[in-house]
């Protein structure tokens, strides 16, 4: 698209000169205007940077794609003043970028500055700015860190050359890197942790792991405890304290030497960081360190947090060399490690395929887990267009179908994954969300999404959040609307599942057109047939000890037939399994042994032996007495 234009103009409300104190209100108008209009335009959002990347303001609009997109208009608020100078402009459209210039900002702050925009994906590093580090938690920490413009520089140019080099060479993972400084509040560690951490690991604090040489070469805390941690994170951070280099600390350093010069920890960046004289003399002491870094992963910062040069080291000794290369290949050579080590999602994953049917939900699952696995691979290796992860999920089906089971596993797949940090399930449901009076509803949503951060947030009976009655005072709207904000975080770092009959979440899908694109995952659960709430009955009598006769085996299977064959709507699938079991069958099989011993010494397989007679007891008493009460229930009140 050519001929997309930027205007600026200071503005400093009714400040008429060109000072404003430092605690101002200052602001920045800016206008994008395309000649020949814009298409399919959902939102268009400006970033304005300072020379030095810093973010000055941003603004974003909402707009219907319908509609041709021909100018817009953004306010763009800051503390600081806007002085005269350059800075950096980014449209992204859609939530990814498609313009940057450089814009001259003139003393005066009468008239508008005018500037021709240039498609950013003819500028690869701009591209790399805008789309991957403009928009991470930590790049602002650079500021807070007080790192100076020629480091801000060098990293950019660096991190895209990692990761120009990751695709031409079809790796996901980031070289080993060292960051050394002078003096005691160099930001070595803060430059080592949080941010070179944070980029490596795509900010998922999950998948980082700090250590020190020290809790090693001490044995304060052994490499044994730490290894299971290592080889989980994307970034493992040491630190390199001031040490006594014994020959236990110096064999102690080399052998974690050469574990990262052999790549031990295949998926792993190790990040070493420390003062200048701890640095130089781990590297003269521990012949294994020498080479592992070159000077393109060399970060060296002077007490002003600017960058000076890097470190020459000389090669090893030969022979300790291949002692510990054979030490290392011993231990984590061939395939062994990979054998032993259990995939990340195996044990949810063996809880889902152990249910009794649901073959659809896993069948949907397990292509809904490789497609993510497939998504988060390619962004591992810069592949992806856009870095949205919303996993958020329709659960449709009658009650009793295992909803709230799959849910729960879900959150450990998805944090196992490395898609969610925690993997817990908070359950809720109108019910619990809606308030005493206008506001706490909105309250008590947030606090939910808040609490499920990290795992997934499990709304039951969801339809009933939505009242078809013109009630206007209806709070179920006020959940839906707080839901929204976090349905349209590209990176939420939560699942949201809604659950409930199929016909009804899909009339309240129909009320709000955008509601159903937030949910990109659709599982339906089937009602179970008489064969699986067979099955289901005999392992929970099997997990409780008990054993069913042939006669009572086959009164219990005729009696499940007769009940599948009859069921409604209103049928608790393996729900009334388990009440059928604990209400009926067992309480039956108590009052037949407890009357028949009288309290005398009661044989082990009195206890665990559930006779015909139990079951027909159960079918009179308990089920007639359900039957009798039936009635169509109020949708609030049924768990999944």
């Amino acid at each position: 698209m050519k001929n997309v234009s930027l205007r600026v103009k200071r503005n400093f409300d009714s400040i008429s000169n060109n000072f404003a104190p430092e605690y101002a209100d200052c602001h920045l108008d800016v206008e994008v205007s395309a000649s020949e209009g814009l298409k399919d335009v959902k939102e268009m959002s400006v970033r304005i940077y300072s020379a030095s990347y810093r973010l000055m303001g941003a603004g974003c609009i909402a707009h219907s794609p319908e509609r041709v997109l021909k100018k817009a208009s953004f306010t763009l608020g800051n503390d600081d003043l806007w002085d005269a100078g350059m800075y950096r402009a980014y449209i992204y459209l859609n939530g990814s970028p498609k313009w940057f210039c450089e814009v001259n900002m003139p003393l005066s702050s009468d008239c508008w500055t005018r500037k021709a925009m240039k498609p950013i994906e003819e500028y690869p590093e701009e591209m790399f700015f805008a789309g991957k580090l403009a928009m991470t938690g930590w790049w602002n920490k650079l500021y807070c860190g007080r790192f100076k413009e020629p480091l801000i520089r060098l990293l950019i140019d660096r991190l895209f050359a990692f990761s120009s080099d990751m695709k031409l060479r079809k790796t996901a993972k980031i070289p080993n890197l060292l960051v050394t400084g002078e003096g005691e509040t160099c930001g070595a560690k803060a430059l080592a942790s949080m941010i070179l951490g944070g980029f490596v690991t795509g900010d998922d604090v999950t998948m980082k792991y700090n250590l020190s040489l020290g809790e090693i070469t001490t044995g304060a805390y052994g490499w044994k405890n730490m290894e299971e941690h290592v080889a989980k994170a994307k970034a493992v951070i040491v630190e390199v304290p001031e040490l006594n280099y014994s020959a236990h600390t110096i064999n102690m350093v080399n052998l974690m030497a050469s574990m990262i010069r052999y790549d031990a920890f295949r998926n792993t960046t190790f990040i070493l960081h420390g003062k200048d004289k701890e640095i130089a003399k781990m590297m003269d002491k521990c012949v294994l360190m020498n080479g592992l870094f070159t000077e393109e992963t060399t970060f060296r910062l002077s007490s002003d947090r600017s960058v000076g040069t890097k470190y020459e080291y000389d090669e090893g000794d030969e022979e300790f060399m291949k002692l510990l290369e054979k030490l290392v290949d011993d231990k984590y050579g061939g395939n062994s490690y990979e054998e032993e080590t259990e995939t990340p999602y195996g044990k949810a994953e063996r809880k889902l395929e152990s249910m009794v049917g649901l073959q659809r939900v896993k069948d949907d699952m397990r292509e809904a887990r490789m497609m993510a696995m497939f998504n988060m691979k390619r962004a591992e290796m810069c592949l992806q267009t856009d870095s949205e992860q919303r996993n958020h999920m329709l659960f449709l089906g009658n009650p009793g179908t295992g909803k709230t089971t799959v849910a729960k596993l879900v959150g450990e797949i998805y944090n196992n994954m490395g898609l969610l940090s925690k993997g817990h399930t908070v359950e809720t449901n109108r019910s619990k969300l809606v308030g005493e009076y206008i506001g706490m509803t909105e309250k008590k949503t947030l606090e939910a999404i808040e609490e499920a951060r990290g795992g997934v947030l499990f709304i039951d009976e969801a339809y009933t959040l939505i009242s078809h009655e013109s009630d206007t005072k209806d709070f179920g709207k006020e959940i839906l609307n707080a839901l929204l904000t976090v349905l349209s975080e590209p990176q939420p770092d939560m699942i949201v599942i809604l659950a409930g009959y199929e016909d009804k979440m899909m009339n309240m899908m129909k009320t709000n057109p955008g509601l159903k694109d937030r949910f990109p995952l659709t599982f339906r659960f089937d009602d179970y047939s008489a064969q699986e709430l067979m099955e289901m009955a005999c392992r929970s009598l099997e997990d409780g000890n008990y054993r069913l006769t042939d006669g009572a085996h086959k009164r219990l299977a005729a009696l499940i037939e007769k009940a599948a064959a009859h069921r409604d709507e209103y049928f608790g699938n393996g729900r009334w399994i388990h009440n059928l079991i604990n209400q009926g069958i067992i309480k039956s099989m108590a009052r037949r042994v407890m009357s028949a011993t009288a309290g005398r010494n009661i044989d082990i397989n009195l206890l665990c032996d559930i006779e015909e007679t139990d079951i027909l007891e159960a079918e009179r008493n308990f089920l007639d007495l359900k039957t009798a009460r039936l009635s169509p229930p109020r949708p609030i009140g049924f768990r999944a």
